[in-house]
């Protein structure tokens, strides 16, 4: 991937224009960082799939599924859900 940040303006008939810079993250994470990840739903009170994405620049698509499968395995639980997002904690 570029490392380099575009800058996207975008015109509106009245006002201000907008400027933003869209976020590209990776869909397949390394080895490395996967066990990262793992590590840190393990030990987490409270986490949401934004977070992680965020932090470790992964897709949240790809982070859900990892979450998702923690929770089949017993690894986490969900502990609120919304219609956009959940809240999950890990298993004592």
């Amino acid at each position: 991937m570029s490392s380099e940040k575009r800058v996207v303006r975008k015109k509106k008939k009245f006002g201000l224009v907008l400027e933003f810079v869209p976020v590209v993250r990776d869909l397949f994470p390394d080895d490395e960082v996967k066990e990262k990840i793992q590590g840190e739903i393990k030990r987490a009170n409270g986490l949401t799939p934004q977070f992680l994405a965020e932090k470790y620049n992964v897709r949240i698509s790809t982070i859900k599924k990892m979450l998702k499968k923690a929770e089949e395995n017993g690894i986490v639980e969900c502990v609120a859900s919304n219609k956009r997002t959940k809240v999950y904690q890990a298993k004592q």
